[in-house]
């Protein structure tokens, strides 16, 4: 059995950067002439994975694991070592023709090799389906979308004829077992018969990494069919959270592009092939997993999310590009707000140009999720606004660039309504706070610098612990009180308000039993507020309906001045400086008019 010359050997690892081979699996950070990250080998929970860029080397301090590039690559994916000499020239774009012959062939499972095997056979027999007469209506399809045979030819599009058996029974002529047939994915036994679901439909091939036919996605011709789409089903060799359509053509090119699109669905992938980007893969209906992140943080390239214009395409771009920025993968998005047309339509509708253009309008992430704030009008209630900087602060945590990050605490301000130094303070909190403190952590201590605010939360946590302690603050609450200001104190009132209604009197632990048997999304994070309030101490220990009445008044008070605020800071949004002066001198004119109505009054 031969291996690798030594000279390969040699050659593949001087061409390879070990920093990014080892970045293409884990995130490292500089310390001095060397990298650290999270060592993969062992149950590390502080860096203790060193790399040398100087000497090509890793090694772990706790597990002693070490080795070049090529060790790592194979212990990281549990692969050969030939496969993880090719896995780095990979990596480092390396090319040899030495690479390229059949040196080592790794001993083969044979239940894998056979569904292989199968749906190759099966995928050669869908393209020459199209080939037919039978076949006419799926050309007619994939022409009336602008597909040519050119294009049917490369990314492997077939049809299934309409009598399902007829598939079956040539995959049994090829020599495959019905157990193989019946475990592709794409099978089913009708009235004793083993026939083929995709039956009349024209046929999308997906492709795993290496370019091997795992699977299909089959979609009607027949307007009377359904489902729409029907795909194959997981199986040993296809799982959707592992394949990223067309990305097995997609890395060769990204790497020399430098970027790669993320779309929807197949035709999208068509649609920037036309306009000669091949760069692109889709997600086939399912949201990034953390195996497409892997796949993504390998190629070492900027990821553009190109996802439907609606709410629904709008919101996955936001987790998508959030879950990418966990990973420190760099990405941008396609402006896609409110546009309907997905990339086929605009490349069909307007041509070739108004796509191009559209793919290149991108905006950087917080300019994405800024945008998609203010447009959704989140900058409501605090609970909401307080959310939005949450999801905030990791971003702006590893914004190292001083006036960026001030730039986008400006317009975070902006949005939340939250002065700008709270905001910076709260920023350098976390920056400075231990790796293992969430960034939610660092929120629940977050008080807006709003002093009427911070009154108004400490009265409805005092009203909160009379409702804790008796039915009669329950009942007066909920005859007097439109809600408290606070999200959660106002969704531990409302169940208090239903338990009496239900029950009547109560023990603090039936209200605590009750929750924990409710199917209430975030009933945990209610258990643990009434659990910290109750055991605050100062409290006042007498409650009746004097006290309750003080609690009420300063609450109607402050609410009304937060009212006041909120829409004081939207009436001047967007005004220029004479118009503000106006707005802020008729809102002080009436604020001391009803101040003097007050006090004649009283």
């Amino acid at each position: 059995m031969a291996n690798f010359d030594n000279e390969l050997i040699r050659d593949v690892l001087d061409h390879a950067d070990i920093v990014r081979i080892v970045s293409s699996y884990i995130t490292l950070t500089k310390k001095g002439k060397n990298y650290v990250g999270i060592c993969p080998f062992h149950d590390d929970t502080n860096p203790s994975l060193f790399v040398s860029p100087e000497k090509k080397i890793f090694n772990c301090f706790v597990c002693g694991t070490g080795g070049n590039a090529i060790t790592f690559v194979q212990k990281f994916e549990k692969i050969p070592y030939f496969d993880a000499v090719r896995k780095v020239a990979e990596l480092s774009d390396y090319h040899d023709e030495r690479l390229e012959k059949k040196i080592f062939e790794k001993p083969k499972d044979a239940h894998l090799e056979s569904l292989y095997k199968c749906l190759e056979d099966l995928a050669l027999y869908y393209q020459y389906a199209l080939t037919t007469e039978e076949g006419s209506a799926g050309v007619a399809y994939f022409e009336s979308r602008n597909i040519d045979a050119s294009m049917r030819e490369k990314y492997m599009l077939g049809y299934s004829f309409p009598n399902g058996e007829t598939t079956c029974k040539f995959l049994q002529q090829r020599g495959h077992s019905l157990k193989t047939i019946e475990q592709i994915g794409n099978t089913s036994f009708i009235n004793g018969r083993l026939v083929d679901r995709n039956q009349g439909r024209v046929i999308f091939t997906i492709c795993d990494n290496n370019g091997h036919p795992v699977g299909f996605s089959a979609r009607k011709i027949d307007e009377s069919d359904e489902p729409k789409y029907v795909n194959s089903a997981e199986t040993d060799i296809f799982k959707k959270a592992n394949v990223l359509y067309n990305f097995h053509r997609a890395k060769q090119s990204a790497r020399s592009d430098g970027f790669i699109y993320i779309l929807e669905g197949f035709l999208d992938v068509f649609a920037l092939s036309k306009i000669g980007i091949d760069s692109s893969v889709a997600l086939m209906g399912t949201a990034l997993s953390e195996e497409h992140i892997l796949l993504l943080r390998q190629l070492g390239v900027e990821v553009r999310l190109c996802l439907d214009g609606d709410a629904a395409g709008q919101s996955a771009t936001l987790r998508t590009a959030n879950l990418l920025a966990r990973h420190q993968i760099p990405c941008r998005i396609v402006n896609a707000e409110g546009n309907l047309k997905d990339p086929d339509e605009i490349l069909n509708q307007d041509g070739p140009e108004a796509l191009k253009k559209y793919l290149n309008n991108l905006v950087d992430r917080i300019d994405f999720v800024l945008s998609y704030y203010q447009n959704r009008g989140a900058n409501g209630s605090v609970s909401e606004r307080k959310k939005i900087l949450e999801s905030f602060l990791p971003i702006l945590k590893n914004t190292k660039d001083a006036f960026e990050r001030d730039n986008y605490i400006y317009r975070l301000a902006k949005v939340t309504g939250f002065e700008s130094d709270a905001i910076r303070k709260l920023v350098d909190s976390y920056e400075l706070s231990p790796t293992y403190i969430t960034a939610h952590q660092v929120m629940n201590k977050f008080q807006p610098e709003k002093k009427g605010l911070r009154r108004l939360e400490l009265v409805e946590r005092e009203f909160l612990y009379q409702m804790l302690q008796n039915s009669s603050a329950v009942v007066f609450y909920e005859k007097n009180i439109d809600g408290f200001y606070d999200e959660v104190y106002r969704k531990i009132a409302t169940f208090l308000v239903d338990y009496v209604k239900e029950c009547g009197d109560f023990e603090l632990y039936e209200i605590i039993g009750a929750l924990e048997n409710s199917d209430i999304e975030d009933k945990d994070a209610l258990i643990g507020k009434i659990s910290e309030i109750y055991f605050e101490k100062y409290h006042p220990k007498k409650c009746d309906e004097n006290l309750l009445n003080e609690y009420l008044k300063v609450i109607n008070s402050e609410k009304e001045k937060i009212f006041e605020n909120d829409m004081l800071t939207q009436s001047l949004k967007g005004k220029d400086d004479r118009e503000k002066a106006r707005i802020l001198a008729d809102h002080n004119r009436m604020r001391m008019r009803k101040e003097k109505y007050k006090k004649e009054g009283n």
